[in-house]
């Protein structure tokens, strides 16, 4: 029988968690009222406005490019513009969505270990307010937390980011499609990092951390909310049976589910970047500090890494592969990522 490949291609590939299957099956019960009128959105909304411990609006959506298309239409006007970091998921990985459905730019500055920086933001923000009209006006800074390259903003570097945002009337928005994954890290709170950032609207996931197709959306800015309601509809967003999207979040929070589930992903990764680094040959490309992993390897080995382990090749310039952890990796997946890796390790350059 073949062996099994390790399945390390994204956190997307994972299986629900049986509590979230189980909080599905529960919500199963009799009829209710839809588009998100029923008890389950109710509790979810007041769990996660507990957990964040402020009043923020909270839609809950389908996917994860929906809740961002969402979130920036509701701040972003035909003329103006978005920027975020070239390599950020709303420039690259999401069919020119934002650019289609809102009809705005994305401007993108070069990100330094994935994150936008304060000096660069500026300097993109004074060259494209120079030509006035004949320009776009920059209007928000979407940032992701954490990166595509699994760095994290730490607390400090959000306050920094947000001051700006201030100072030069920009909307602050954070993609938060692995957020658990970050706050974890960070060991700190929702609270905290809210508290920092300031932020104006937050996509907040969670297909990526064990739930199914439940993505959400929290507007801190209740300038933003004005209209939000019509939007999520025109966007294609609303659900008429909300109940058995908004039911996953309620073990996701009551029970803390959220944090265990991110924390064995990092925990995991970890693990993986160590026997990487161990690897002669394989040279880890950023810090890990959540649940993702790039290195690079000689090229003649991307293909036997892929021959026996689910992932993707990156950057094929400079050889750069990414592994993804899960909530449901486990540690035998690991004991045979690393004999895996030890035997290529021993295929001639």
């Amino acid at each position: 029988m073949a062996q099994k490949k390790i399945s390390l291609a994204s956190d997307n590939w994972a299986p629900a968690h049986p509590k979230i299957m189980q909080a599905i099956v529960e919500a199963n019960v009799g009829d209710t009222p839809s588009y998100g009128s029923d008890p389950w959105t109710k509790e979810a909304e007041k769990l996660i406005q507990e957990a964040f411990h402020t009043k923020c609006k909270v839609f809950f959506l389908p996917t994860g490019t929906g809740s961002n298309v969402f979130s920036l239409k509701m701040a972003c006007k035909r003329h103006e513009s978005i920027i975020c970091s070239d390599i950020a998921h709303i420039h690259y990985q999401e069919s020119g969505a934002a650019e289609s459905l809102i009809g705005c730019k994305l401007l993108t500055v070069p990100h330094i270990d994935g994150k936008v920086i304060p000096s660069v933001l500026l300097k993109k923000l004074r060259l494209e307010k120079a030509f006035g009209k004949h320009s776009t006006s920059p209007r928000i800074l979407s940032i992701t937390q954490p990166t595509e390259v699994g760095t994290v903003y730490n607390l400090e570097e959000l306050r920094a980011l947000s001051k700006l945002c201030k100072e030069e009337k920009l909307i602050f928005h954070i993609d938060g499609s692995r957020l658990y994954n970050a706050v974890a890290s960070l060991e700190i709170s929702f609270q905290d990092l809210i508290h920092a950032a300031k932020v104006d609207v937050l996509s907040l996931g969670g297909t990526k951390n064990g739930l199914i197709g439940a993505e959400a959306v929290l507007i801190f800015n209740p300038e933003l909310e004005e209209g939000s309601d019509y939007l999520q509809k025109q966007t294609l967003q609303l659900l008429s049976k909300m109940r058995y999207l908004s039911a996953q979040y309620l073990p996701f929070f009551r029970e803390g589910l959220w944090k265990s589930l991110a924390l064995h992903a990092n925990e995991k990764a970890k693990e993986i970047a160590s026997l990487i680094q161990r690897i002669p040959n394989l040279k880890i490309s950023y810090k890990v500090e959540t649940n993702q992993i790039f290195f690079t390897a000689p090229p003649s080995w991307i293909p036997l890494i892929q021959e026996k382990i689910h992932c993707y090749p990156w950057d094929q310039e400079k050889g750069e592969v990414r592994f993804i952890a899960s909530w449901n990796t486990q540690s035998e997946d690991v004991q045979a990522l690393r004999a895996i890796l030890s035997e290529i390790a021993k295929t001639p350059l």
